[in-house]
């Protein structure tokens, strides 16, 4: 979606694209987005009756430490999981749902690789 956005801006040589949430109607607007609707209101917009102009966000980046599919590190006895790291399982494509499981999968077989390495040392 990023990608199509910013074609459209260089297309149209603008900095941002404008975006309506009124055929969302206003009371679910205020339900599920009220943090977006007092933002967009101390800026001047009511999102409840026009568009918005709006800019692509990298949202969906995971942390910057590459790791491995049971998230080792380049680094001898160094794992990373979570928001922190970076396992390329999901890409540009990646759903903040996707974020939390896959923060615990990849959690739990870092924590099963230290456990088999622990015991390998006994």
């Amino acid at each position: 979606m990023t990608e199509a956005i910013r074609e459209q801006m260089k297309k149209d040589g603008t900095d941002h694209v404008w975006l309506s949430m009124v055929p969302i109607g206003r009371e679910k607007i205020l339900k599920h987005f009220p943090h977006i609707f007092r933002h967009c209101m101390e800026e001047g917009y009511d999102v409840t009756k026009e568009w918005i102009p709006v800019v692509p966000a990298q949202h969906y980046f995971m942390g910057g430490i590459w790791v491995d599919s049971d998230s080792r590190t380049s680094m001898e006895h160094l794992y990373a999981a979570g928001e922190t790291s970076c396992n390329g399982v999901h890409g540009a494509n990646r759903l903040a749902s996707n974020s939390l499981l896959e923060s615990l999968v990849f959690a739990r077989r870092a924590a099963r690789r230290i456990s088999q390495e622990e015991q390998a040392t006994i």
